[in-house]
């Protein structure tokens, strides 16, 4: 035969979950006391310091590691290149217009200044030889034209005195004839020398001027 059975009110399943909610109710509720109103911090009396208030600026220091740069970087370059042979200032100085910052050396161009020296020397003796030259070529001509102008003033004394012993009859024609083609002669002798004289110190320059450039080509070859 059935009987009824009477459901229980308080099963096991009901009776625990009610104790978990309650349980949840009540850390969220211990949770909100103790995250409410003033925090609290625990800390060693040692490593508190104590001061006086008082105004004044803020000053804050955070360490960062980084890279300074300049604003603005100048490349100097040098004409000629070398082995440093001292240096005269540091990284980071500040410098002055003008002031030596290295010295260099440079064998090949030590080298070739002498090479320089020696080709302008070598110049300056060519112009030497050559100018010692036009001057003695110039004493020849002028002493040249003093022979001529000497043997000229014979001839042209003895010219005249036969045209007038050739008037006089004291002489013939033939001996006036010579006297006559030897004045003329002279004479002519006399104009070339004085040509040859104007021609020889153009010449003289001209030649100097030649001599001094295709010196200098030389030079400017060379370096080259």
């Amino acid at each position: 035969m059935d009987r009824v059975i009477k459901k229980k009110t308080w099963t096991t399943k009901r009776i625990l979950t009610i104790g978990g909610i309650t349980a949840i109710v009540l850390l969220i509720a211990a949770a909100i006391y103790f995250t409410s109103g003033k925090s609290r911090l625990n800390v060693d009396t040692e490593r508190i310091t104590i001061s006086e208030i008082k105004k004044g600026p803020f000053q804050e220091f955070i360490p960062v590691n980084g890279t300074v740069l300049p604003l603005t970087t100048i490349y100097l370059d040098a004409l000629e290149g070398g082995r440093v042979e001292e240096k005269f200032v540091e990284d980071g100085a500040v410098m002055k217009k003008d002031q030596p910052i290295l010295r260099l050396s440079n064998t090949d161009l030590e080298l070739s200044l002498v090479n320089q020296q020696t080709a302008v020397y070598n110049l300056l003796t060519q112009m030497q030889i050559s100018q010692n030259s036009a001057q003695q070529n110039t004493v020849n001509r002028l002493n040249s034209l003093t022979d001529a102008n000497s043997q000229l003033k014979e001839a042209e004394r003895v010219y005249n005195l036969n045209k007038k012993l050739l008037d006089q009859k004291v002489i013939g024609g033939q001996e006036f004839k010579q006297s006559e083609n030897n004045y003329f002669y002279l004479l002519e002798k006399k104009r070339l020398s004085e040509q040859l004289l104007q021609q020889d110190s153009s010449s003289n320059v001209q030649q100097l001027n030649q001599t001094i450039l295709s010196r200098i080509a030389k030079c400017i070859g060379s370096d080259a």
